[in-house]
């Protein structure tokens, strides 16, 4: 310390010096990165559909031992938030989800990034049949779970190359998607949310629940669009008309699903679909088609009415439906369930359906669902006819799967639970009431005291009334 004061002006001189000599060396324009990315000298040597192809343990890990590099173009990022933690590249060959330990991914591989990883070494698994390249496994519990690449090895294992524009997305109709589609970025033209799922929010921006929404082409065919809670558009409501959905397809199980970037991907400003065909006729005049017998509907034939059953409430299989309009009403059963809710305006084409009864309720029945559809906008609600319970049994063929209101009205067993058979009763008779086990107010206790109810007038080799769910008592 001491010798160093001594002899500081000497340093001082020689530092002196050297800073010159540095300073006379230096480049004052520094070079710049290449426009569009990092220098990339990586070949890549083998395909995304050959590498996806090594996963051969469903729902299980498959370590990458060879050493294998892959190239793909980012064309989903985490950006919105409707990602999280993922990336999704693809090439020619296909695409696929690419899992990180870490979030905002998007500020290194934006969408149009060019991409390579050296696989080996890393892991592909499978998230009910979405199939995902990670970074490692971790036991815990004796449980393995995946966990995504480590920020160590997204430097040692991933290339950042150009950053370009994402790949022009596949245009495809929604019968066209199949398996080689998943994790690559398709179009979807002239289709519609439908109109369930119209008008309403991507997900719920304030549980951040994740929600699906159908969209649906002009022939009925049908896929899930997917949103995160956590997106950034959650809260944001879905179009009314028609027109493409630009996403990634995602797959569920067995369900493909679709996912999308942001707003951006979706453009529907056009007219939707007209309703299904056929030539309109009531719901009145298509009961006296039935002949006490099974039959047929006639050819080129639909009808039109007001969703009275309330699906939500679950006191009616998810199969049926009660539809009336101005001057009755009927039971439609579809091949599977379905998604029309409590005062939708729908049209059922029934040319040459299947008329028939079920315990002595009609119905049209085994109606596929590509043969109906919502009349957008058209939501409503059936006025109930007052009547007294005399009058439904007098008139209960004629009112069969309407809405009836009856005053003063007293249901047995008072204090137990509503589900099973319970007569109803007023001043001028009784009638009998189901609730099925499965409604999701089976459990309600039947209150003591008259009340005003709305009913179904149904059958059951008998006459019966049905609730549609608790708001029927009043």
């Amino acid at each position: 310390m001491f010798l160093l004061k001594k002899n500081f002006p000497l340093f001082a001189l020689v530092a002196l010096f050297l800073t010159a000599g540095i300073t006379a060396c230096v480049k004052k324009d520094f070079d710049e990165p290449p426009t569009g990315g990092d220098p990339v000298n990586v070949t890549p040597n083998t395909t995304i559909a050959a590498l996806k192809a090594l996963h051969v343990t469903p729902g299980g890990y498959d370590k990458i031992t060879d050493d294998l590099i892959i190239e793909g173009v980012v064309v989903m990022d985490d950006r919105s938030g409707n990602y999280y933690k993922t990336l999704v590249i693809q090439d020619a060959t296909g695409g696929i989800e690419v899992k990180f330990n870490d979030a905002s991914q998007y500020n290194q591989f934006p969408v149009g990034r060019t991409m390579y990883i050296y696989c080996q070494d890393l892991i592909l698994t499978d998230y009910n049949n979405l199939i995902q390249l990670t970074g490692s496994t971790v036991e815990q519990g004796g449980q393995v779970d995946d966990v995504g690449l480590t920020e160590v090895q997204v430097r040692k294992k991933v290339v950042k190359g150009a950053v370009g524009t994402a790949p022009a997305p596949t245009v495809l109709t929604i019968d066209q998607l199949k398996s080689s589609h998943i994790s690559t970025l398709i179009k979807l033209e002239n289709v519609q949310f439908g109109a369930a799922d119209a008008n309403k929010t991507y997900a719920d921006p304030v549980t951040q629940y994740s929600l699906n929404r159908t969209i649906e082409d002009c022939g009925k065919d049908q896929i899930i669009l997917r949103t995160s809670g956590f997106a950034d558009f959650a809260g944001a409501l879905t179009p009314t008309g028609n027109g493409s959905i630009t996403g990634v397809l995602g797959i569920f199980g067995s369900t493909l699903q679709l996912f999308v970037r942001d707003l951006n991907d979706v453009n529907m400003t056009g007219d939707r679909c007209t309703g299904v065909g056929g030539e309109l006729m009531s719901i009145g005049e298509l009961r006296t088609k039935y002949t006490g017998a099974t039959t047929s509907a006639p050819a080129n034939r639909k009808i039109k009415g007001i969703v009275i059953s309330d699906r939500a409430a679950s006191n009616i299989t998810g199969r049926n439906l009660v539809l009336q309009d101005e001057s009755a009403g009927i039971v439609v059963r579809f091949t599977a369930n379905h998604s029309y809710s409590l005062g939708d305006e729908i049209e059922v084409e029934v040319s040459n359906q299947e008329l028939s009864e079920f315990n002595g309720l009609m119905q049209v029945n085994n109606v596929s669902l590509d043969k109906s559809g919502v009349i957008f906008g058209g939501t409503g609600t059936i006025t109930p006819r007052t009547a007294t319970i005399a009058e439904i049994n007098a008139n209960f063929e004629a009112w069969e799967s309407t809405l009836v209101k009856i005053s003063g009205a007293t249901i047995s067993g008072a204090g137990t639970a509503i589900s099973g058979g319970k007569t109803v009763t007023d001043a001028t008779g009784s009638i009998a009431m189901f609730t099925q086990s499965y409604a999701n107010f089976a459990n309600m206790l039947v209150p003591a005291g008259p009340h005003t109810l709305t009913v179904i007038v149904s059958d059951f080799n008998g006459k019966q009334v049905l609730l549609r769910n608790p708001s029927d008592i009043q």
